[in-house]
């Protein structure tokens, strides 16, 4: 029958299960340099015929101060995103079934390759991005960010069920607040809070009591960075995870811009901070991550982060 006729429908060749196991391995390998909590990396991936599938491994985060898990599945969401879009880049359209079995809450995700699909400039430079991406926790120098760059976070962000919220000077005031530490920090964190003060103004934090308004005369403090929140219509674990998705998502387009991110979530770890968020932000919903965004002059030097052996974060069953 010719191809052009209108009753013509092409048929999908079958995956045969060598081509698959090779495509999803590939997928676990690229999801190890997903970003976590504490590099914590608290995922595990079981490959079989029904598919991949990833577990929560909350052993790994003990040491984080993670009681809720929360922080765990925003980095197994970033696990997952990034399997996702090196699936994608390799050419493979897949099904992503989260939350797979009620009787099992660390079974996070099931992805699943359905077909040969067309490789599409954003998967393909995505993937790129992967080994690329990391974490830049220097003073940012640069000039601030587009209106265009920051459409495309909010693009990459709500692509994936999420809302990015960027920060007026009013709400950063508000966010130093309700992140202030009440106990020793990490030197990662205190330059965080440093930084965040410092541009809010620190006359306008001290003293401050219920009194948010902005401050008669203007402080001297850089402007160059922009803070924005990430938040969701839900605070359940499959918000988180897919706040850990989106997370992922943002940051590589960020690293395809020169932006650098640096997230920090002391003020969504902490109840007391998180309920002071909500009251600020009651209309976009539960807010999951903050992150600290911007351009820095001249290139960094992107530490390598330690990653874990792809066999002690993936079993292979049945093939």
């Amino acid at each position: 029958m010719p191809t052009d006729s209108p009753s013509y429908v092409p048929v999908a060749r079958p995956i045969d299960a060598r081509t698959s196991t090779e495509a999803l391995y590939r997928a676990v390998s690229a999801a190890r340099y997903a970003p976590s909590a504490d590099n914590a990396q608290p995922w595990q991936w079981r490959l079989s015929d029904d598919g991949l599938d990833l577990f929560l491994e909350p052993g790994r985060m003990a040491h984080a101060g993670d009681p809720d898990g929360r922080l765990a599945q925003i980095g197994c969401g970033a696990a997952l995103q990034h399997a996702r879009l090196a699936l994608a880049a390799q050419g493979w359209r897949a099904t992503t079934t989260r939350q797979p079995d009620d009787a099992d809450p660390d079974h996070l995700a099931r992805l699943r390759i359905d077909a040969v699909a067309p490789i599409g400039r954003r998967a393909a430079h995505g993937a790129q991005n992967i080994r690329l991406r990391h974490t830049d926790p220097r003073p940012v120098t640069g000039g601030p960010l587009r209106s265009a760059d920051l459409a495309a976070l909010r693009t990459a962000v709500e692509d994936e069920g999420v809302r990015l919220h960027v920060l007026r000077p009013d709400e950063i005031l508000r966010l130093v607040l309700a992140s202030e530490p009440t106990h020793e920090v990490d030197p990662v964190e205190a330059q965080w809070y440093d930084e965040l003060a410092r541009w809010a103004g620190r006359d306008r934090i001290a003293g401050a009591g219920g009194d948010l308004g902005l401050p008669r005369q203007a402080a001297a403090h850089d402007r160059a960075a922009t803070f924005a929140v990430l938040f969701g219509p839900g605070d359940e674990r499959a918000d988180w995870l897919r706040a850990g998705e989106a997370l992922s998502a943002a940051w590589l387009v960020a690293t395809a811009m020169d932006v650098s991110v640096l997230p920090f979530s002391a003020p969504i770890e902490r109840l007391p901070a998180r309920q002071s968020l909500r009251r600020t932000f009651a209309d976009l919903g539960h807010p999951y991550l903050a992150m600290r965004l911007g351009h820095q002059h001249g290139p960094a030097v992107a530490p390598r982060s330690p990653r874990l052996p792809i066999d002690r974060i993936l079993q292979v069953r049945g093939r």
